[in-house]
Parts: structure tokens; C-alpha cells; sequence
């Protein structure tokens, strides 16, 4: 067993997402975690885009209770899944756990997702994917990280879309 996946696992274990009901009916939503990663190790192009945790930790914008620990569990597995299609899956999916209308299950998952501020930054800076920097910039928007959004504007222009690169009052930033 790979080291990340002992960390996956030990997250598994920690979250209590087992103890948790599943907003799809059944007792636990720990089917949800393990039916994600069985898919994300196959075939994660075929999650990109999926909506896998729909009915089951989220509907639209409504978050179901396993919400946060599914939050964690996804922060755990994200550093064991540097490139490619996996790593797109885990930050879409963490980008939709940053937003929602149910105000306390969307607190609790970015100040779980919070402490990777960094995690997301150095997303960016790498240059390893467009797509990928663009849904760690909106995961550091949405947790409302001001300052680390002006330094990403500022400091890694590079390599953002220039979408991305609006300020806020139509002025788009410019390289450094």
C-alpha cells in the first residue's frame, strides 16, 4: 500500500463518514468514498465533469451532512494525486465543496479545505495544467482568501487563464 493511501485510509477512518447516512437512502456514505476512489484509480477521466457526489453529499447546492468529511478525506488524498486527470477530479470536487447554500456544512468544509492554501498555490505556480491552476485560483476565491488571490493575480499571472485575472472592477492584472 502506497503512503497516500495509508493517509487516504487513516482519513476514511477519522472523518466518520461510515457513522454517517448517505443523502442517496442508504445507512452509510462510506459506499460514496469507496465507489470514488475504486473509479478515480480505473478510469478518472471518466469522474471529470461527473457529478459524483450528487444525491449522495451534495444536491445542486445543497450539502448533505457527510459534506465534511468528504471535504477531508479529498484534502488527504489530494497530495498522493499530482498530475492528470485524478488531480482534476479531486479539485473540481473541492472547488463544489467550497460553495453551496447550506451555510454550516459549507463553513465546515473550508476550514477543512482552508489549510490548503498552499497546496493551491504551489497548484498554480507549477504550470502543469490551466485547468487544474483554475480550480485551485476559485477554491482560494471562494474560501475568501483576498490576499492570496491578489498575490496569484500579481505574483503568478503566468500561469492563470486571463479570465481568472480580473480584479473585480474590470481591470485585468498584468505579468510580472
Amino acid at each position: 500500500m502506497r503512503h497516500s493511501q495509508h493517509l487516504i485510509r487513516a482519513a476514511i477512518d477519522d472523518s466518520g463518514i461510515a457513522s454517517l447516512p448517505c443523502a442517496c437512502g442508504r445507512e452509510s456514505a462510506l459506499h460514496l468514498i469507496d465507489e470514488f476512489f475504486e473509479a478515480l484509480d480505473a478510469d478518472p477521466g471518466s469522474l471529470v465533469g461527473a457529478g459524483w457526489m450528487d444525491e449522495h453529499a451534495v444536491d445542486s447546492s445543497f450539502f448533505h451532512r457527510s459534506a465534511p468529511a468528504v471535504a477531508r478525506i479529498l484534502m488527504a488524498a489530494l497530495p498522493g494525486y499530482d498530475t492528470g486527470a485524478a488531480r482534476e477530479v479531486l479539485l473540481e470536487a473541492l472547488a463544489d465543496l467550497c460553495s453551496g447554500d447550506t451555510d454550516d456544512l459549507v463553513a465546515r468544509c473550508r476550514a477543512v479545505i482552508r489549510p490548503g492554501v498552499p497546496m493551491f498555490l504551489e497548484e498554480i505556480a507549477s504550470g502543469r495544467s490551466s485547468v487544474n491552476a483554475s480550480f485551485a485560483f476559485e477554491i482560494i476565491d471562494m474560501l475568501g482568501e483576498d490576499a492570496w488571490v491578489a498575490f496569484a493575480r500579481e505574483q503568478l499571472a503566468d500561469f492563470l487563464p486571463r479570465a481568472l485575472l480580473d480584479d473585480g472592477d474590470g481591470r485585468v492584472a498584468s505579468a510580472p
